[in-house]
């Protein structure tokens, strides 16, 4: 028997209305929307970061990736080498064992406010605040009792997820929004759509090219109708002239774009020149004090540091007396040999390798200096 009081799911009946109306979209409005539904998912270990691509529920693996300046210049030369990588929205998923699901019913009545509503009942339901856990939720619909409405509430401590935007962001990666591997979101589905990121932190979508393609849309819709209304000649010169101002205007729009892209390029190269300066400071300050704490039996034949970790190569008069020389200055730590010390029979003095480890807090207030 048919149930008059049953949800009609007008979606579905669209989103087959659209199907078969496709064919008559342009190929290129439909590829730029399959490329608003790509997405880059970032996923977390303790140590790594995990990156597919997906699109059209199609999972490519591009890699696991650790927090440092190597993987994340390895990682942007590959998104920069792939147009759909670089187009594609940036997705921190929460691990399923740092998420928290439940299931929530709140009166009918508060239907029209229902954040607001859940920020003060939040401690009801879970065992934290608001101050401790950002939170979204689904709306699954009216409960059996239908003065209750029924929503999934879905929630992650503070500081796990604002750690793993902050891991993501070190890798060069903005997230649009942030889900739970638990509940995932699926963007064809509008039912299924929350974000865990608060709004402030999320990329803001740039919409210009969204406005040039509705400006085109629009601008084929009037030939169209010219085409239909206007007779014989007047429609040829009428479509003319309407053709030359589309083109004018997609001359604007290229001529913004490039002028867009000329100034994002001169902020990246002063921004890295910047930082190659700053970096060449620390480094000068750091030899200055090896230095001074050697003293003149010592020489240094070779230097490196990578990621705050420097490493000695030379000769000195007294070898062992150097690890406690570099431990007293408090701008090192774990200093050790890493290799065995060994004696120069030309020169006399002992060959040694040392490893020792930058203190990130106290060489920070020697660059402030």
């Amino acid at each position: 028997m048919l149930n008059l009081d049953s949800e009609i799911d007008l979606s579905l009946f669209f989103k087959w209305w659209w199907q078969q109306l496709s064919f008559l979209v342009p190929r290129k409005f439909q590829e730029a929307l399959a490329r608003d539904k790509s997405l880059l998912v970032v996923e977390f270990t303790p140590v790594t970061a995990k990156i597919s691509f997906v699109k059209q529920q199609q999972e490519t693996a591009l890699g696991e990736f650790a927090f440092n300046e190597l993987a994340k210049e390895e990682l942007q030369s590959l998104i920069a080498s792939h147009k759909e990588y670089s187009d594609a929205k940036v997705v921190l998923r929460v691990p399923e064992n740092l998420s928290v699901m439940q299931d929530v019913f709140l009166p009918a009545a508060a239907e029209s406010n229902l954040h607001q509503v859940m920020t003060y009942e939040l401690d009801r339901y879970t065992p934290f605040n608001v101050e401790q856990v950002y939170f979204d939720f689904i709306k699954l619909g009216p409960a059996n009792n239908k003065a209750l409405i029924h929503l999934l509430l879905i929630l992650v401590k503070k500081d796990s997820l604002e750690n793993m935007y902050q891991h993501s962001l070190s890798l060069g990666l903005q997230p649009f929004y942030s889900d739970s591997a638990a509940r995932i979101v699926n963007p064809a589905e509008a039912k299924s759509q929350y974000n865990l990121l608060p709004k402030d932190l999320c990329q803001k979508a740039n919409k210009k090219p969204l406005f040039i393609m509705l400006g085109a849309a629009f601008v084929t819709l009037v030939l169209l109708i010219v085409l239909m209304i206007l007779p014989g000649t007047r429609a040829t010169d009428q479509l003319n002239e309407l053709k030359q101002r589309a083109r004018k205007v997609g001359a604007v729009a290229q001529e913004i774009e490039s002028s867009k892209k000329s100034i994002d390029y001169l902020f990246q190269a002063t921004q890295a020149l910047i930082d190659k300066k700053r970096a060449a400071s620390s480094v000068i300050e750091l030899m200055e004090t090896v230095s001074e704490v050697f003293g003149d039996d010592t020489w240094v034949s070779n230097w490196r540091l990578y990621n705050n970790t420097l490493q000695l190569t030379g000769q000195s008069g007294s070898a062992s007396n150097l690890i406690t020389s570099l431990e007293k200055t408090k701008l090192f730590k774990n200093t050790k040999f890493i290799s065995p010390v060994t004696k120069d029979r030309r020169s006399g003095l002992e060959r040694f390798k040392i490893s020792t480890e930058v203190i990130k807090e106290q060489h920070a207030d020697a660059e402030a200096e």
